[in-house]
């Protein structure tokens, strides 16, 4: 499988590559599940983000605050597809839940059906 160049460019900075590498020198466990990471396979470490990097960004927060040492931790691959995951179905979750222009909400009761 090739690298592909990560989506969002806060990943490409280069404090969050440099901060992921002394997470990867710390060789820490998952801060998510607690199991060992084997460091020696590659792609099985990923530097997470306590806050996850949307809500830092609708928050104001700057780059360097989003990728910031103290809001990075390290996890496993499995951990970050399910947080990641959790995140991303939260989002669409509000989305859905979004106020229309006018103050409906989207869910129509059986009157405006018919």
């Amino acid at each position: 499988m090739a690298w592909r160049k990560p989506k969002d460019p806060l990943l490409t900075t280069a404090r969050y590559r440099r901060n992921r590498e002394v997470l990867k020198r710390q060789r820490l466990p998952c801060a998510v599940c607690g199991r060992p990471i084997d460091y020696s396979q590659p792609g099985a470490f990923v530097a997470g983000h306590v806050v996850a990097r949307h809500k830092a960004k609708r928050l104001g927060w700057t780059e360097e605050m989003i990728n910031a040492l103290s809001n990075l931790r390290a996890e496993c691959k499995s951990c970050s597809y399910r947080t990641g995951a959790h995140e991303g179905n939260q989002v669409k979750r509000a989305m859905r839940q979004r106020v229309r222009p006018g103050g409906a909400t989207g869910h129509l009761t059986d009157s405006h059906r018919w």
